[in-house]
């Protein structure tokens, strides 16, 4: 028969065999074994964009990091949950091993808070080699972040094992170079349906109850441009009192760069109660930097996957998209920026159909549609 002490030393031996890999687990299995795939949602794009690039462009990555980490009850310090990207790196096929275009973000790169309502966007730039042959390459990001926990900031990286691969260079053809042909029938085409919409544009506008007569003459705004302190963007402001009569029931042309004639016409149709929704090809947190408007739901026209970003050569969605929000809304706007992209990325009868399923749709609802070309 065992002893009092030798069952005692049993009894704390198992005790102690329960109670250490309780231990190793509650701090090995914290929120933070998680952290390392889910903290971070990234997206990304090229500025500027385009369909393929020539040797020796300049370009950046424009890379955005959303805190996704779901705050707790546990909150520890200011801190808790939330997530610093410190370095954003890019390497592509033409480079050597390990060798990365970076930027080093850790002294200027804040805090992002979790719930997704942290939000950084940050640039990494880079040149196309003067010599890369025309193909597609490859390429892969590196984000190094830290997660700030109960324990410290732990540093994780995002992005290596994924690589993508639809970074086109070209170079890029002139009708100087006899070696080559151009072919013409893309511009052609581009002119086409400039002119096709064009046409649309001006038959609805000056249709209705007589004409032209209906109506004030448009007037081209007076747009004021206040460069920000830094000198970086200009604010693009609707100077009050110019006016642009928009209807529901019409799809109305703009021949423009940027977005200003057209963007003051969608700003006067929200003034008065529509309900806007913007289709842009440029990234939707840069546009917000230079033009002010108030937009219900934004698409960004992109082949990169995440919230709110269509494929251009999915036009059948773009369709059903806006179509669904004009029928929840009983007054709506849509400005659609970046039709000649859409061009580039289909073709002229695949946009031609596009845009008169649009023209169908408005004529029974109460809607009107901007188209902005360049």
């Amino acid at each position: 028969m065992a002893s009092g002490r030798e069952m005692g030393y049993r009894s704390r031996l198992v005790l102690s065999s329960v109670l250490i890999p309780l231990l190793i687990s509650a701090f090995c299995c914290v929120p933070v074994g998680v952290m390392a795939a889910d903290a971070i949602d990234v997206s990304f794009t090229f500025v500027p964009g385009r369909s393929y690039y020539c040797p020796g462009d300049v370009l950046d990555a424009e890379v955005m990091v959303v805190n996704a980490m779901p705050s707790g009850d546990y909150v520890y310090d200011d801190l808790a949950y939330m997530v610093k990207v410190q370095n954003v790196s890019i390497h592509l096929s033409w480079m050597a091993p390990n060798e990365f275009a970076w930027t080093d973000v850790s002294n200027s790169s804040e805090w992002l808070a979790p719930d997704g309502a942290g939000v950084g966007t940050y640039t990494v730039g880079f040149c196309v080699p003067e010599d890369a042959p025309d193909q597609s390459y490859s390429y892969y990001f590196k984000l190094t972040y830290q997660v700030h926990t109960a324990w410290g900031n732990i540093t994780y990286a995002w992005g290596v094992g994924t690589t993508y691969g639809d970074f086109d260079v070209a170079a890029q053809l002139t009708a100087d170079d006899h070696s080559v042909v151009v072919d013409y029938t893309p511009y052609l085409a581009f002119f086409a349906v400039v002119l096709s919409i064009g046409a649309l544009g001006a038959v609805m506008y000056h249709r209705r109850r007589g004409g032209a007569d209906r109506y004030q003459e448009a007037k081209a705004a007076s747009i004021a441009h206040t460069i920000t302190p830094d000198g970086a963007f200009p604010t693009i402001h609707p100077v009050p009192g110019e006016h642009f009569p928009i209807e529901k029931g019409f799809i109305y042309l703009v021949k423009e760069k940027r977005p200003a004639i057209s963007i003051t016409m969608y700003n006067e149709a929200v003034e008065h109660g529509a309900k806007g929704m913007l289709v842009v090809r440029e990234h939707p947190d840069r546009l917000r930097k230079v033009i002010q408007f108030q937009a219900e739901k934004m698409l960004w026209l992109t082949r990169r996957a995440g919230k709110d970003h269509v494929d251009p050569t999915e036009l059948s969605l773009v369709t059903l998209l806006i179509t669904k929000f004009a029928e929840a809304h009983t007054k709506a706007v849509v400005m659609i920026e970046g039709l000649e992209y859409m061009i580039t990325q289909n073709d002229f009868e695949t946009v031609l159909r596009f845009v008169n399923h649009l023209h169908d749709f408005v004529l029974t609802h109460d809607c009107a549609i901007v188209l902005v070309i360049d």
